[in-house]
């Protein structure tokens, strides 16, 4: 059954009543209800128009001026709500017509990214490593990229007590390459200077000298156990070469992106050995361009990865 008759339709139904149709026969010949050849005879006759009405629907709630002032609230406000930008600016509507308005004005729902707070100091320095390095595409294949994770999450100070635990976290430290993922290492309890001074000298060395067995630079971060005197003398007194890295840029490093921390050390295990076999360094390596680009484009502010 047709939603609406043509205005063709319309007339040929008119022609049928005035022929002396009933309107259920009218009805049957055009395959629409009794009802609506009803509402065309009626209209016919108390208007002589065939065309339907035209419907002027509810007009809006509020005016330009109100819908720029929730516009400019949130184009300065982007992760306040709705029913905030609402109140705010005592927008007359409802609040699905306040998010209506919003959508139709081009805006979504958003969820702040967590990034590390950058300085402008923080920033200025990202910028000046990223110009130094941007052309050094070749530099990239030579440096092992190296992180821990350490769940501080579940430790005491920042934990509700509760009867029923059922959680484990699982303290980690790993290295990758252009050549592929290289040891994924458990750490036992807290992370101290001598406890990385020996996963360097037990676990890093050994294994970055298989892959690299002459030179090759390594890559880990500002952390304060990274740069105790310690850990310092013992990568002077190897000769190990470490890249320079600008604060509060965890970003930057590539390893951010595959590891799987957030699992029991026997699932971190399996899904680093399905990397080592299976997943292509190159690319992830390759991205160092990318990164440095963007820190460029953005200023020293933090980026997608």
């Amino acid at each position: 059954m047709p939603k609406h008759l043509s205005e063709a339709q319309r007339a040929r139904a008119i022609a049928k009543l005035e022929e002396n149709w009933s309107l259920s026969e009218v009805a049957a010949e055009l395959n629409v209800s009794k009802t609506c050849i009803f509402y065309i005879k009626k209209r016919w006759q108390e208007e002589q128009r065939l065309q339907r009405p035209i419907r002027q629907g509810i007009g809006k709630v509020s005016t330009q001026n109100e819908d720029n002032a929730l516009v400019e609230f949130i184009s300065h406000n982007p992760f306040e709500t709705a029913v905030k930008a609402r109140e705010e600016t005592l927008f007359p509507g409802s609040l699905r017509t306040t998010q209506r308005r919003l959508k139709q004005c081009g805006f979504k729902n958003c969820v702040a990214a967590h990034k590390v707070f950058l300085t402008e100091e923080h920033k200025q320095r990202r910028v000046q490593f990223a110009n130094e390095f941007l052309q050094e595409n070749e530099f990239w294949n030579n440096v092992v990229f190296s992180d821990e994770k350490m769940n501080t999450r579940f430790e005491e100070n920042y934990t509700l007590r509760t009867t029923n635990s059922g959680r484990f976290s699982v303290n980690v430290w790993a290295w990758i390459s252009v050549h592929g993922p290289g040891v994924c290492w458990q750490i036992d309890g807290r992370l101290t200077s001598a406890h990385y001074t020996n996963i360097l000298k037990n676990v890093m060395l050994p294994s970055v000298s298989q892959v690299f067995p002459e030179n090759f630079v390594f890559q880990h971060d500002n952390s304060p156990i990274h740069t105790r005197r310690l850990v310092r003398e013992w990568i002077n007194n190897h000769n190990i070469n470490v890249s320079p890295w600008p604060a509060k840029s965890p970003d930057l490093n590539p390893i951010k992106k595959p590891a799987n921390r957030d699992q029991l050390w026997e699932s971190i295990e399996n899904a680093w050995e399905e990397m080592v076999d299976s997943y292509d360094m190159r690319t992830l390596i390759a991205s160092m361009t990318r990164r440095l680009e963007n820190i460029v484009a953005s200023n020293g502010c933090a980026i997608k990865y």
